[in-house]
């Protein structure tokens, strides 16, 4: 792989009242992938090539950019942005927000954890941001876990690196963003969903947003599983979570002998440093992760809906608001580590108060947490591409005199392999690949009729429509 090294790009930081967020304090070209090294990437993700289009070489910048701290002073954070080489076509702009990281160097600005989804997805012609939050990866600190507030404002920032570093390369940007997530992820990205909506509007706005598995419901039923008496997949994320919200807060005790019982009081503290991993972490752990608390403070906070650790939770909530853009929920029910639940809270508050386009995907029954992730962020990208202003591409359907055309294809994304169509006249489709390679040809199609693709693999598919001398091309994922 070739490495190209440009000079950092240093400011220095000044405490105002406010200041430049998403300022660029390092950028740096770490790896330049061909498409020979985009292929091993997607070997190595266990993605067939071909199943994802891979147009553009790319080019890895690590950053490190301003934001705001928990407090609100200036502080730094870091991550990864994979542009596509291209000719200066405007891009949409995604961004992929990881899941739980406990050690600071698991992260994208070492090149590690799920950074090469940065680049199977700038491939295909996004500018992908890749954030580390706040405490992790080279930015200072405590990791604030499971805050919703810093993992906006540490995702919405990178997203003004972006735009600077594209700005200096001559890359227009189109004005679409897509988010995406999983766990710790689908909880950042709702964060920012609404962020954006609700305090942003006037500078960017969410396309669509997909997140998966998340605790979005904090307070409620990601509690009930954690808080339970039976065995947790993951004991370590409970204190971590507790000295997420105590640095955050600063009043969830006052001394750690008050919540924790001996020897967690001694032995779990150093473990949460950022040099450990969550393995670690969880050897520390008993399997059921209440009995590291104190009787007292289990007591206190059972029985009280404004105990500071109880309101913490409730403030880290992420559902309870209505999204305008569309949304697109994955989960998979025998999830062992975030209760599926969630998604039922969230979904179902959102679509009562009103929202307009929420999907609610189940990807699998018997699929647990980890395993759940690909299915859940690979069809999220998919759905996006569909969206999508890639470079090039037109996406109008016009005939030949201009007029505009529009035949629907229903449903898009398609499962079960079978679409309908509502043409008002015979006509022809042709079935392509994003490179143009025939998959079905002349497949001859009557009014309101339909076409089977089930020999087809999960992708993109292009759909050819042609009728008397006018052509419609639209895109269609099949899942």
């Amino acid at each position: 792989m070739t490495k190209i090294i440009i000079p950092f790009l240093f400011l220095s930081l000044f405490v105002t009242s406010a200041f430049a967020q998403g300022t660029l304090v390092e950028d740096t070209i770490i790896l330049h992938l061909d498409f020979d090294d985009i292929d091993v990437l997607l070997q190595e993700n266990g993605l067939p090539l071909g199943l994802l289009p891979t147009d553009y070489e790319v080019d890895v910048h690590r950053v490190v950019y301003t934001t705001p701290d928990v407090d609100g002073s200036p502080t730094t954070a870091s991550g990864l942005i994979c542009l596509p080489s291209q000719d200066s076509c405007a891009l949409p702009m995604m961004a992929y927000l990881h899941g739980t990281k406990v050690k600071k160097d698991d992260t994208f600005y070492y090149l590690n954890g799920e950074w090469s989804l940065g680049v199977i997805t700038a491939t295909s012609g996004y500018a992908m941001c890749l954030p580390d939050y706040l405490g992790l990866g080279n930015s200072p600190g405590i990791h604030p876990y499971q805050h919703a507030q810093s993992e906006a404002t540490a995702s919405i920032d990178i997203l003004r690196a972006c735009r600077i570093i594209c700005d200096e390369q001559g890359i227009p940007l189109n004005d679409q963003l897509f988010l995406v997530g999983y766990s710790q992820g689908g909880h950042s990205v709702m964060a920012t969903h609404r962020m954006i909506q609700e305090e942003l509007s006037n500078e960017f706005t969410v396309t669509a947003s997909a997140p998966g598995s998340g605790p979005y419901d904090m307070s409620g039923e990601q509690l009930d599983m954690v808080a339970s008496f039976d065995p947790y997949a993951q004991p370590g994320y409970l204190p971590y979570l507790i000295q997420s919200y105590q640095h955050v807060y600063g009043n969830l005790y006052d001394s750690i002998q008050q919540i924790y019982i001996p020897p967690y009081d001694v032995t779990l503290p150093p473990l949460l440093d950022g040099n450990y991993t969550m393995g670690q972490l969880n050897a520390a752990m008993p399997s059921v992760p209440r009995l590291i608390f104190q009787q007292e403070y289990q007591d206190a906070f059972f029985s009280d809906t404004l105990h500071p650790a109880f309101l913490a939770l409730k403030d880290n909530n992420v559902y309870n608001w209505v999204p305008e853009a569309p949304v697109m929920f994955n989960y998979c029910r025998s999830d062992e580590e975030v209760t599926y639940l969630n998604t039922v809270v969230a979904s179902e508050y959102m679509i009562n108060a009103g929202a307009l386009d929420i999907q609610v995907i189940e990807r699998d029954t018997a699929l647990g947490h980890f395993e759940c992730a690909q299915p859940s962020i690979l069809f999220s990208k998919l759905w996006f591409d569909v969206m999508a202003n890639f470079c090039g591409e037109d996406n109008t359907s016009i005939d030949n005199s201009n007029e505009f055309v529009s035949i629907g294809v229903y449903p898009n994304p398609v499962t079960n392999g079978l679409i309908q169509f509502d043409n008002q006249e015979p006509m022809d489709v042709r079935v392509l690949d994003l490179r143009g390679k025939q998959l079905i040809s002349n497949a001859n199609i009557k009014p309101g009729g339909s076409l089977n693709l089930k020999g087809l693999k999960p992708a993109i598919v292009l759909l050819q429509m042609q009728f008397e001398e006018k052509v419609v091309t639209q895109r269609l994922v099949i899942q």
